[in-house]
């Protein structure tokens, strides 16, 4: 198959490379210009898909970070990019391009690559069994999850399935407190706390205890309506995994049945630029 323009779309960064079943190319990423207006960010958008593209490139696939029409590729809602709602991007793409277009959630994008191509067996089998049951948590600039049910990707029919970072929680919502926006509603980020913490500082590492008990009960609620077999996390926070992990187990162990708790598998994942090959392996299944 002839290679496609794969993007993966987030709050503040974005991915664009060409990618076939072989791996990614050319890989580059560009700052989101988040605050725009609907018309200024379709046209960053085209505009980086546009350096990509090569007389091999047979389509574009990408991931947003909000939800979908899935029969449509028309983007509904993303929280971290107010203006840019109900926008047709499929139909836009496909009339500037002339290129059949994909469009799906980028954490979606994110699990579908890690279930596809990051190597996720079930533990204690004896055997490469892979993972049925993969749940993707991505931890950056707010909190997206995906599903992958006995291999297949469930998103429901807007992308909506497994966005438990809008759930209501304490003076707002899960991702208030499970994401970066956990950081800059003190007055920082995270990976200035990140460097901080791992020089001792006590105020950083404190932080981070207090993010992984936030952490530890989201993914409680999760692990009640959808019982995954294991969690891989990805976002730029989830690079700080050594710093909230104790506090994360600490709270699950707090609220989650033993049974539920024991076999328990969350990992931070490795398998580099996932959103773009999971948004390759979606156009191949619907196109």
């Amino acid at each position: 198959m002839s290679t496609i323009v794969s993007v993966d779309l987030g709050g503040t960064k974005a991915q664009v490379a060409r990618v076939d079943e072989q791996g990614v190319y050319d890989a580059r990423r560009y700052s989101v210009p988040a605050t725009a207006t609907k018309s200024q960010v379709n046209d960053f958008i085209t505009g980086i898909v546009a350096e990509q593209l090569t007389g091999q490139c047979c389509g574009i696939a990408i991931g947003v970070p909000g939800m979908v029409d899935l029969s449509s590729g028309t983007v509904l809602e993303t929280v971290n990019i107010p203006a840019w709602q109900d926008v047709p991007l499929a139909a836009q793409l496909n009339a500037y391009f002339s290129l059949p277009v994909v469009v799906n959630n980028d954490v979606n994008c994110f699990t579908m690559g890690e279930y596809c191509y990051g190597h996720h067996y079930l533990s204690g089998t004896g055997l490469h069994t892979p993972v049925p049951n993969l749940l993707g948590v991505c931890l950056g600039t707010g909190l997206g999850a995906g599903l992958v049910f006995d291999g297949r990707l469930y998103s429901g029919r807007h992308c909506a399935a497994g966005e438990f970072g809008s759930f209501p929680y304490q003076d707002g919502i899960l991702e208030h407190y499970t994401s970066g926006q956990f950081f800059l509603k003190r007055g920082t980020n995270g990976a200035e706390q990140a460097l901080l913490a791992h020089q001792g500082d006590r105020y950083a590492q404190s932080l981070f205890d207090e993010f992984g008990s936030h952490l530890g009960y989201a993914i409680a609620q999760t692990l009640l309506a959808f019982d995954p077999d294991k969690i891989v996390l990805g976002g730029s926070v989830s690079q700080s995994f050594d710093l909230f992990e104790r506090a994360m187990w600490q709270s699950l162990a707090r609220q989650t049945h033993p049974a539920l708790f024991k076999r328990l598998e969350i990992a931070v994942g490795k398998l580099e630029h996932a959103a773009l090959r999971g948004a390759f392996k979606l156009f191949q299944q619907q196109l």
